[in-house]
């Protein structure tokens, strides 16, 4: 389960936006959403991308990405 609260806290928190996160990904801002939203699923690489720019932990992975 993806924690929605905790992605955009950790993208603001290093001072950037959604549109950033989607640009990383190549993606437009309505698919992040649907992935967001849980429509569709981020892909391993997706959550590489975005750990990497955001410089994540691996426990703030865990948290945003597979919380139970």
């Amino acid at each position: 389960m993806f924690d929605i609260y905790k992605f955009k806290y950790a993208v603001s928190k290093r001072g950037f936006t959604l549109k950033d996160v989607a640009a990383w990904l190549g993606i437009n801002i309505a698919t992040l959403y649907r992935k967001m939203n849980g429509i569709s699923d981020f892909t391993r690489n997706e959550i590489f991308i975005i750990c990497s720019r955001l410089h994540l932990s691996n426990e703030e992975t865990f948290s945003i990405f597979f919380v139970t």
